[in-house]
């Protein structure tokens, strides 16, 4: 597989893409600090014993949530996934306290950050842990158990007195000299922190890790990374002095890119990202998934659609459901999705089928740095799972809550918002004396308002026995409408806008009904209907107003045999 690192750095952001055989697999995007892994001096705001954590200061927005697990100085045992033997939280810190913590997730929605004060520093090759006592850890990526044993003990060799350490995969085939570099390299990282921490008041930053794109070149830069690209010729430089440090054979595999083209488009980047982000996404063979994403968990379905390519029924659904989770797997890595995580497989009747489609899905998830967990597949196909969360996902980065439907992924109908209006225009009326009221909505709201033939508006004048003038305006919310009641002069300014014989053009986007009969159009808000219809073609259409209404006209096109006509008739 060529896997590339792509790393456009613009004055906003950082984005990071990184591309299998030229497909978007991640993108990572960095505003801003770096608030994941950095090191804050806090200050304890409260401690609350109902939920066995504090709340912390670390000047940010909002307080971080330090839980009683993530406050002892060596971590806890775990029993049914719940820590054990731990004291009340309210015995380990006070109100006012100093603490020194690292962020271990960040702000997603309105929850803070979450902290922990067992400080742990990454490197190349190992992670330092500052409370970790005579711990050595190795990665269980690293599977060959030689190498996992060889590595142990260089670990041993290396480790620091009263520290802990944890050998990461990226250290298979190191020397004792490689990962002792590394080791003391981390030592100094700490020394430094206790300085800034000794000297700063709480609430302060004292460590801040590396940038998105150092992070990936420490934790995901090897030798089965074909090339990694920047667009930042400052970047490329601190790049290559860093790899020159701690993978000097990778160096030549750096590269500034300086085409005039922007980098992200030169590798066809927001175009997959546009497609990918959608809720449905297609699978090779016709089936497809839909992912919906909630704050609580993500729900992710499997659909067969079109697919037609397999001899039986069973075996449409196996091949569907393994092409699925193919697919999910990557969708979990690009969208960053984390939490709770429910997949809804087609339901497979055969037992042989779905330990298959389990087993593909469990080597997916082997390819994800990120930890995950899979429950157990129910009698009705649902798979549960989690994903580790570290932040925000990348539809949360990239888009803001709709301000039409508020997250709700969809507005009220038309007829909704009328009968809204309605009942709005009765509050009016029965608060006021007016003799008349103005009722303004948005354009596409207007025929469920005053009817297609206008009987909704006589209908409106009847129910609140007031005149009422409704208009549209495309600066109104379409789930809102607005009721003011009228002066008399106000009216007399609004009746002499339009008057019968008067001739309007209307613009191809001023008609507001769609499909064939194309009956109502708006100009400066007040609604025209035309019986027999406005024609399509031309850009604008000459209408001769016959009636005039409160709420609405009616007229008639002017062709050019009817123009011919009156000009001969006046001469």
């Amino acid at each position: 597989m060529n896997r590339q690192i792509v790393v456009s750095a613009g004055p906003r952001d950082t984005r990071l893409a990184i591309m299998e055989n030229d497909r978007l697999a991640e993108l990572k995007i960095e505003h801003g600090h770096h608030i994941l892994g950095s090191v804050y001096k806090a200050r304890v705001e409260n401690v609350v014993r109902a939920l066995d954590a504090a709340f912390v200061d670390i000047g940010l927005e909002r307080n971080a949530f330090l839980y009683v697990a993530d406050a002892v100085p060596e971590e806890p045992r775990m029993r049914r996934g719940r820590p054990q033997g731990l004291r009340p939280i309210t015995e380990i810190l006070k109100p006012r306290q100093d603490v020194l913590v690292q962020v271990t997730k960040g702000p997603i929605g309105r929850k803070g950050a979450r902290v922990s004060a067992r400080i742990s520093l990454p490197g190349r090759y190992s992670v330092l842990m500052v409370q970790g006592g005579k711990k050595v850890g190795v990665s269980r990526k690293i599977e060959s158990a030689k190498e996992r044993e060889r590595l142990r003990k260089l670990g041993e060799e290396v480790r620091p007195k009263d520290f802990g350490l944890i050998i990461r995969t990226q250290a298979q085939g190191v020397t004792a000299a490689q990962l002792g570099r590394d080791v003391r390299f981390l030592q100094r990282v700490w020394r430094g922190i206790q300085h800034k921490a000794n000297e700063s008041k709480a609430p302060a930053l004292v460590h801040e890790d590396i940038g998105l794109p150092y992070v990936m070149l420490r934790d995901v830069f090897s030798s089965d990374i074909s090339a990694f690209v920047v667009d930042d010729a400052e970047l490329h430089k601190g790049l290559l002095n860093l790899v020159g440090s701690i993978a000097p054979k990778l160096r030549s595999r750096i590269k500034l890119y300086e085409g005039a083209t922007p980098l992200f488009e030169r590798y066809n980047i927001d175009q997959q990202l546009e497609q990918t982000l959608r809720p449905r996404v297609p699978l090779a063979h016709g089936g497809f998934i839909v992912i919906e994403q909630t704050e609580a968990l993500t729900a992710i379905d499997v659909n067969s659609g079109k697919f037609t390519d397999s001899p039986s029924l069973a075996d449409t659904v196996l091949h569907t459901n393994l092409e699925a989770v193919e697919e999910i797997g990557r969708q979990l890595r690009l969208r960053d999705i984390g939490g709770i995580i429910v997949i809804d497989f087609i339901d497979m009747d055969r037992l042989r089928h779905r330990r298959e489609v389990m087993a593909a899905l469990r080597r997916t998830l082997k390819e994800d740095r990120m930890k995950t967990r899979i429950a157990h597949l129910t009698p009705l196909g649902l798979v549960e799972m989690t994903r580790k969360r570290t932040g925000k996902s990348l539809r949360d980065t990239l888009y803001a809550t709709c301000p039409h439907c508020e997250g709700r992924g969809g507005i009220l109908s038309p007829e909704a918002v009328a009968t809204n209006c309605i009942n709005q225009l009765r509050r009016a009326a029965a608060k006021s004396r007016a003799e008349a009221f103005r009722v303004t909505v948005h354009p596409s709201v207007i025929p469920a308002v005053i009817g297609e033939e206008g009987e909704g508006a006589e209908e409106l004048e009847r129910l609140v026995e007031s005149d009422i003038y409704v208009r549209s305006s495309e600066e109104m919310d379409p789930e809102r409408s607005k009721v003011a009641s009228l002066s008399k002069g106000e009216i007399e300014r609004i009746e002499s806008h339009f008057r019968a014989g008067r001739r309007v053009k209307v613009s191809q986007d001023q008609i507001l009904s769609d499909g064939p009969a194309r009956q109502m159009a708006a100009v400066d808000g007040y609604t025209i209907i035309v019986p027999d219809g406005i024609p399509a073609g031309s850009d604008t259409v000459d209408i001769e107003l016959t009636e005039i209404g409160h709420s609405f006209a009616k007229g008639t096109v002017v062709t050019p045999k009817k123009r011919a006509r009156r000009r001969r008739s006046r001469k």
